[in-house]
Parts: structure tokens; C-alpha cells; sequence
């Protein structure tokens, strides 16, 4: 079965994470991206947990499905040759720092003239104009920025940055599909174009908070309980154990009160509308957080609130998700087959994006460092000798 994207050609020089990230949904789904790293390797090689190897986990889940070529960008050779692949091309990604594309004679005005048809997307922390685009910057700058990591952790302790780079995966993620929506465009009308994608934009998209402005409210840290909505948020019960409980509806929050044998609370006027129930949050929150500390088990409460209905779930660490059964019957992870380098034969991953019927997609395995060198570069006209000649030059070592 071909993929969705089957025949859509992307080049892709981005590094880390956002950028990589953006381009590998693209493989999943059928299109032949490849992937131009310099001589040492893309950063992200270097990142995260690794196999006996030295194999990269997140390196290999985040260029899965591509091909990797080698090219010393500061040679004018390679950026010769660079523009001689352009025209074959749909798409090209890129994360570098603003400007230094245009200074390598890469930017897209200069391609857009080769081929009028490329989609070119940027992605960085800042975005590509205004008075921070030259700044360097990280996931965890864009979590600053954004005004999320001020609204994450406890009021009365420090900003808390989320668990993982969520700025550079939402990135990613909003990168892939502004490029399948220019990808509907160019197919209309044979026309390109850029897009500007940063970090700082894609992470005050998920900015829920900016809606009290309007009301002249500026929310800060909650903790773990929503600002506007009772009882919603994490409770602890005993040994530790978390869970959430959302009873945002009368029905609901009826239903918690008689779970709880405290159907009394149900029918006093001071917890009788969400509203009221957000002024007295705390006081609702020590009632739910003392029933769960007669339960060893906080699933044992669970059982309890599913059975009337109640949204709720405990807070699960990666055992626990991993063994869910819902998790595991939608294969929302799995196994893929390992890069030629690896010390295994298969690691576990997150899978694709999203679930289609009729042209799912599939985990496909990630490159070796250039081991596409002879393969891609002999198509542009460079015989055998001459590519060794120029990864002996350029200090790459073939990945045989």
C-alpha cells in the first residue's frame, strides 16, 4: 500500500528537535525526505539515552524514515550542488539560526528563484523577524517566553518547566501540518512559499491563559487545580498515589458527593455552581483528597467514579502507561526496526501521529550517518571516487 504522501520529494537541513520532528511524519506517511547533515552528524545524534552502541534512541525516532547525506555546507561545492538538487524537491526544512541560510546562499528567496514551487519552512525559537530572531535559543527559552512555564507548578514555589521539550515537539507538530496545507496550495497553483515557524508562536497557540486578559486577569501558578473550573485537577490519596477527577456538571458533581457518602455537599448552596465551587476550591479539594486516603489503592477509587460516571484516572508513570491496555490495543507504542549501527535489532518508540483507515502509516527505520552518500549524490552526477573524495576531504567517515 503507498502512503498518503508518496511522491512528495523534502530536503531536510534541520537539527535537534523541532525541525526533525516536523519532517518525520512526512516519512511515515510516504514521502522520501532527505535528511543533510554535516561531515560529524546532525546534534541530535549525541542526545538522550543510547544503546550499547552509542546509538541515540531519540536521534533514531526523530529521523526515521529518511535518508542521510553528508555535505560540508561550508564548501561552495556542496552548496553547488545543494541548489542542483533544489529543483527535484517539494520541500525543504531548515532550523537554523535566521540569516545563516541567506548567508550560505540558501535562503528562500535565492531557491524560490530555482524553483518556484518549494515549500520552504523555518523553525526557530524567535521566528524569523523582529528583535530577537538572531538570538540562539532552546525549548526550554520558548517555555520562558511563552508564559507557560509561569503558569506551571506550585504558587507558592518557582516556575516549573514541563516534563519533556514540549515547545519543540508542538513545533514540529505545527510545522508538519503548515506544510501539508501549503503542500493543498502548491497543488492548485504550482506556487511555493515560506513559512516561519518558532517556538515562541506555536507555545502562546497553546496559551489558554491569554483569554483572562480580556477580563483583566493576569493568571500566574495554580498548582495542580484549575483557575475556573471545580473540582478539576490532580488529588492525592494515600502512599503517594495521584489521580484526576473532573465533576464539572451538576449531574457529575452530584454523582462525586454520593460516591463520596457526602450527598449533603451536593445540596449546599455554597458548592452548588462551578462557579461557587471555584471560590471554595480548597476547601473541596481537602474534602475529595481525604476520602481517597481510605482507598490503598487509589484504582480502587477509580472503579468507584467510573462506575458513576465521573471523568477520572490515576496518574500513571511510564510502567503504568505502558502497560495500559487502551495504549496497547491502539499501538500507540511500538516497536521499529533498529538503524544498521545499533547494537539491537528493534527498539520502542512512540508510533505516528494519528490512526487512518485506509493509509496508515508506519515507523520506518532512521539512517545511518551518510548512508545515502553514494546513492543520492551519484544521481546529481558524482561518480564513486569523487563522493569518496569529498567524504575523505570533509573528514566523514562511511558508515560501513
Amino acid at each position: 500500500m503507498s502512503g498518503m504522501l508518496e511522491g512528495v520529494r523534502v530536503l531536510d537541513f534541520s537539527t535537534n528537535a523541532a525541525g526533525p520532528l516536523a519532517s518525520a511524519p512526512m516519512a511515515d506517511y510516504g514521502a522520501d525526505v532527505v535528511k543533510i547533515e554535516k561531515p560529524g552528524g546532525a546534534d541530535e545524534r549525541a542526545f538522550g539515552a543510547q544503546d550499547e552502541n552509542g546509538v541515540s534512541f531519540i536521534c533514531t525516532w526523530l529521523n526515521r524514515g529518511k535518508k542521510s547525506v553528508t555535505l560540508n555546507l561550508k564548501d561552495p561545492r556542496a552548496i553547488a550542488l545543494v541548489k542542483r538538487m533544489i529543483p527535484d524537491f517539494d520541500v525543504l526544512v531548515e532550523s537554523a539560526r535566521p540569516g545563516t541560510m541567506e548567508k550560505l546562499g540558501l535562503g528562500y528567496e535565492e531557491l524560490h528563484q530555482i524553483n518556484p514551487r518549494l515549500i520552504y519552512c523555518s523553525i526557530s525559537t524567535y521566528g524569523q523577524n523582529g528583535p530577537y530572531r538572531s538570538k540562539s535559543g532552546y525549548d526550554l527559552l520558548g517555555q520562558a517566553m511563552s508564559g507557560l512555564m509561569d503558569t506551571t507548578g506550585d504558587p507558592a514555589g518557582p516556575p516549573v518547566q514541563v516534563g519533556y521539550p514540549i515547545g519543540d515537539y508542538i513545533s514540529g507538530l505545527n510545522a508538519f501540518a503548515s506544510i501539508l496545507a501549503a503542500l493543498v496550495y502548491q497543488r492548485r497553483t504550482g506556487i511555493g512559499q515560506h513559512i516561519d515557524v518558532s517556538l515562541i508562536n506555536s507555545l502562546i497557540y497553546l496559551n489558554s491563559n491569554i483569554d483572562y486578559v480580556n477580563t483583566g486577569r493576569f493568571l500566574t501558578r495554580n498548582g495542580s487545580h484549575s483557575p475556573s473550573l471545580s473540582p478539576y485537577g490532580v488529588f492525592t490519596g494515600s502512599h503517594g498515589q495521584s489521580m484526576i477527577i473532573g465533576a464539572l456538571n451538576p449531574k457529575m458533581w452530584t454523582a462525586l458527593c454520593e460516591v463520596m457518602g457526602k450527598p449533603e455537599l451536593a445540596a449546599d448552596e455554597r458548592y452548588n455552581t462551578l462557579q461557587k465551587r471555584v471560590v471554595v476550591r480548597e476547601e473541596i479539594v481537602a474534602v475529595i483528597e481525604e476520602w481517597l486516603q481510605n482507598f490503598d489503592n487509589i484504582s480502587d477509587a477509580q472503579r468507584l467514579l467510573e462506575k458513576a460516571q465521573i471523568p477520572c484516572g490515576k496518574v500513571y508513570d511510564v510502567k503504568d502507561m505502558l502497560a495500559d491496555p487502551q495504549i496497547q490495543e491502539n499501538k500507540l507504542i511500538t516497536e521499529a526496526e533498529a538503524p544498521d549501527n545499533s547494537s539491537r535489532e528493534r527498539y520502542v518508540c512512540r508510533n505516528v501521529n494519528a490512526i487512518f483507515s485506509e493509509t496508515p502509516g508506519q515507523i520506518r527505520k532512521s539512517p545511518v550517518l551518510g548512508q545515502d552518500n553514494h546513492e543520492i549524490l551519484s544521481s546529481y552526477g558524482l561518480s564513486a571516487d569523487e563522493i569518496d573524495s569529498l567524504e575523505a576531504e570533509w573528514g566523514f567517515q562511511p558508515w560501513q
